[in-house]
């Protein structure tokens, strides 16, 4: 049985095989693999930012603070906050702000950087109404410019779930929801001309509804979201080869985290957002064995209100180069934003 301890009281954001990238309020840094801060204290942002970031459950509640983090090939840093997104030196000095696209800020998987280093970014906005366009971003130069690479039309889909590279077929994957009649905004594209065009692998139904994926040498893998609607929340399994999906398996909740090692392993996590389709209050940690998910580690939701934060287990990215196990534990009892490793 896999066992975890606690780290820091932080958030988790990139992951390296000798360090993990973790930020308190607008103040990042990295830390090893014991907690012990190796590098410089990093701040970014205005006064007024830093002080509603001071304390997580305004943060929580204002969305203030570092959502996205990842080191680029040239050496700079990606930060993301609400509304803005930052290019900094390894130094720490802002070479470039860009806030031109909609919404606070991307999904957890919704920013990704290929081997290459070509940025993508793609939109999330609540769009009730379906009637705002959603782009999908792209920089080719580390970040000083920004194009749109592809537009979804109003009523096309209500945001974009995630964009990530799979290191198997060399291509992008990317996942769109969240409704629609017959369920049309759930989508899974697939590009393999580094964005320019997509493929529309999978519509329709939500089992197609993912928040991220985790990739094998023969399946992609993904829990849906659907906690919120009557549909069944499943595991799914998708066919290489076929590009045919299997319902595996029931979730006890809408799945908010998914992250694949670079020994094998690959990780889910199921969350607290109070829909119609969850069994409990309880988050879980869920590994893969033998093709299934199994439950190994569980967290009830605490006495904060679910606006304020979902109860949620979230992986850093970079996972994939790593053979650890890290995440953050946010909206849980005793586990209000916590960093937690594999003992």
């Amino acid at each position: 049985m896999i066992e975890f301890k606690k780290l820091i009281d932080a958030k988790a954001l990139y992951q390296e095989l000798d360090k993990i990238w973790v930020a308190k309020g607008m103040t990042f840094f990295t830390i090893d693999y014991n907690g012990k801060r190796v590098s410089r204290k990093y701040r970014i942002g205005g006064w007024k930012d830093r002080l509603m970031s001071w304390h997580r459950l305004p943060s929580q509640l204002l969305r203030v603070g570092i959502h996205h983090l990842l080191p680029l090939k040239n050496g700079n840093l990606l930060v993301v906050v609400k509304r803005k997104l930052y290019i900094l030196s390894s130094e720490g000095k802002v070479l470039n702000a860009w806030s031109e696209f909609k919404g606070n800020k991307p999904v957890h998987q919704g920013v990704c950087v290929t081997p290459e280093g070509t940025i993508f970014f793609g939109e999330y906005v609540l769009n009730p109404n379906r009637d705002m366009v959603v782009k999908l971003w792209r920089s080719v130069d580390d970040g000083m410019s920004f194009e749109v690479v592809k537009t979804f039309a109003s009523a096309e889909i209500r945001h974009i779930h995630f964009i990530k590279w799979d290191v198997y077929e060399k291509c992008l994957w990317m996942g769109t929801g969240d409704y629609g009649e017959g369920n049309r905004e759930c989508c899974l594209y697939r590009s393999e001309d580094n964005g320019v065009t997509w493929s529309l692998i999978g519509q329709g139904s939500q089992d197609w509804r993912a928040i991220g994926v985790c990739f094998t040498e023969d399946a992609l893998l993904w829990g849906t979201d659907a906690g919120s609607c009557s549909d069944t929340v499943h595991f799914i399994r998708m066919d290489r080869k076929t590009r045919e999906i299997e319902v595996v398996a029931d979730f006890e909740g809408p799945c908010h985290g998914c992250a694949s090692y670079r020994d094998g392993r690959a990780f889910f996590s199921t969350g607290v957002e109070g829909g119609e389709n969850e069994l409990d209050r309880f988050s879980r940690m869920k590994l893969l064995v033998a093709g299934r998910p199994v439950n190994i580690w569980q967290l009830e939701k605490d006495m904060w209100p679910l606006i304020l934060q979902y109860g949620v287990m979230r992986f850093p990215l970079g996972s994939d180069q790593c053979d650890r196990v890290v995440f953050t534990t946010m909206g849980l009892k005793g586990h209000g934003e916590t960093v937690m490793i594999e003992k």
